[in-house]
């Protein structure tokens, strides 16, 4: 074999020496053609899940020592612990899989603003508009993970994440987190800036770029996670341009068809699986293709149990049955059946390869949901109302519901609170810093409270075993417990610092300052381990 490597380099010898220098040393792409940075820019999007939300959430227990995988990045973020391993399915896989979109949005823009230098911008207008959304994007999710929630009276003295707008041209370059308010500007600003340049549409996979649609979503969930009225306001705004005027326009179509015994969710188990996470579903606005361990969550020793589908499912809603479709003969294997995972071969043996799964980001039903959250808070409840009926038309069991629209007394008996009780407040599940219910005037309190306990149902239903639901837990700082057959029971309290991830351990030990931990709120076993491991930072 050397004698061929040999006899196929010996040509080289015989060339010139300035032939010689014309070629490139490496591999490298030089982004100066507009269509090089649109490809670019396919990597600017986290290729990771957030399986680890799954786990920290109320949609998943212990399904005990009977379950098949019971692996760290499975049980760490269950028990509200640092991740110690970095692979998929992992926080720190997400923390550095996002760095890296952002890193490739940076040399996006780098290229961009040569184009623009030399009066070519036009040409590369949209690639400068998905550069900015991707780069918000990114930065978004991060702070939503590794970061408090936003609560305008303390953005100013929470820590944010690393705000990257440069392009990587030193080793190990030294960031600083900044505050979470300073995250939120700049996040918002690239936000902005990026809705003004993009395209009408994308001739080639849509469904894998912030289209218009997917961008207006995203800016609807920005608005709505950072809360208050004129923030509701403009969430509204967005997700109108999504999903049209609320009296006149009917977005049933839009949404996935989950109830129909035609569609491919109600039938066969692997139709069901590929559709949902399908370019072909119109309601997948925005999708990524990553490695993944979401397939495996039948195995999972931490997800749904017996208890949440009971809950969650069977329970059903407002009195009427779900049309979710759920599986698993045996406890510790029930799951939805919306993840299919997709062999990638990287060798010639074909036993060489990783599982790739497809991740819905951005959704029609996140709009529909967003509009109707934020007319809720806002107090219009009839708006809120009809969506809520638009969305549970595609959601429930046509053999044990009639079509009969859910009226405002379905909604304050199933969900509202009994104002005349003295314990109301404390006994809250949801204490959001945007809206405190025993405040509001005019006798809403109840309905307000009622409106959106029912609204995190639905969303709780549609999202499990997305991960999504943690993030509404951070939202509405609703308390949960965790049980163990193996470990004590532990509860996320209100306020508890542990909504916020802590910064992965070989980002602090390249300068990054960690979370602070509440030590009042963390077990005596967990905070023994957290001070020998030389990252924690204390209150």
């Amino acid at each position: 074999m050397k004698y061929w490597v040999l006899a196929a380099t010996l040509p080289l010898a015989l060339t010139s020496c300035d032939d010689f220098l014309d070629k490139d040393p490496d591999n490298r792409v030089y982004l100066d053609n507009p269509e090089f940075i649109e490809k670019l820019l396919v990597s600017a999007y986290p290729e990771a899940d957030f399986a680890f939300c799954e786990a920290m959430s109320d949609n998943s227990g212990d399904r005990g020592l009977s379950a098949i995988m019971n692996d760290p990045d499975i049980e760490q973020p269950y028990l509200w612990r640092t991740a110690s391993e970095t692979y998929q399915g992992t926080s720190t896989n997400y923390w550095n899989n996002a760095y890296a979109a952002i890193a490739a949005a940076n040399h996006a823009l780098e290229a961009v603003d040569k184009f623009e230098v030399e009066g070519r911008g036009e040409e590369v207008r949209a690639a400068r508009g998905e550069a900015l959304l991707c780069r918000a994007y990114a930065h978004f999710m991060l702070a939503n993970l590794f970061c408090m929630p936003y609560n305008p009276a303390t953005a100013d003295t929470e820590l944010g994440i690393p705000y990257a707008t440069e392009p990587e041209t030193t080793l190990n370059p030294l960031y600083h987190r900044g505050t979470l308010q300073e995250t939120y500007d700049k996040i918002e600003a690239d936000l902005l800036e990026g809705l003004g340049s993009l395209p009408a549409s994308y001739a080639k996979a849509p469904a894998y770029h912030f289209t218009r649609k997917a961008a207006y979503v995203f800016a609807s969930r920005f608005y709505l996670w950072k809360g208050g009225d004129d923030n509701f306001r403009k969430s509204l705004e967005y997700a109108n341009k999504v999903l049209g005027d609320v009296h006149t326009d009917n977005p049933a179509n839009m949404l996935r068809q989950m109830n129909d015994p035609n569609s491919d969710y109600m039938g066969d188990y692997y139709d069901a699986q590929t559709i949902f996470t399908s370019s072909a579903e119109p309601a997948n606005l925005l999708l990524v293709a990553c490695i993944s361990n979401m397939s495996y969550q039948p195995y999972w020793r931490y997800g749904m149990t017996a208890g949440i589908r009971q809950s969650v499912y069977l329970n059903g809603i407002f009195g009427y049955p779900w049309a979710y479709k759920t599986n698993g003969g045996y406890d510790y294997l029930i799951h939805r059946p919306i993840w299919r995972s997709y062999f990638q071969q990287i060798s010639l043996n074909a036993n060489i390869g990783y599982y790739v799964a497809v991740i819905p980001l951005v959704t029609m039903e996140e709009a529909l949901f967003n509009r109707a959250e934020s007319n809720a808070l806002l107090g219009n409840y009839e708006e809120a109302l009809i969506d809520m009926n638009t969305f549970l038309s595609k959601r429930l069991d046509l053999n044990g519901w009639n079509g009969t629209p859910v009226t405002p007394r379905d909604v304050m008996l199933y969900y509202g609170k009994n104002t005349d009780n003295l314990d109301w407040k404390q006994n809250m599940k949801l204490n959001p810093h945007f809206r405190d219910f025993t405040e509001i005037e005019n006798g809403n309190q109840d309905t307000c409270y009622a409106y959106v306990n029912a609204l995190l149902a639905m969303r709780r239903a549609e999202y499990l075993g997305t991960g999504f639901r943690w993030f509404d837990i951070r939202r509405y700082d609703i308390p949960i417990v965790h049980t163990s057959v193996t470990h004590p029971t532990d509860s996320l309290k209100v306020g508890d610092r542990r909504r916020a991830i802590q910064i992965p351990d070989q980002s602090q030990a390249g300068g990054i300052e960690p979370n602070p931990v509440d030590t009042e709120r963390i077990p005596e076993s967990i905070k023994t381990a957290a001070m020998f491991s030389g990252f924690a930072s204390w209150n």
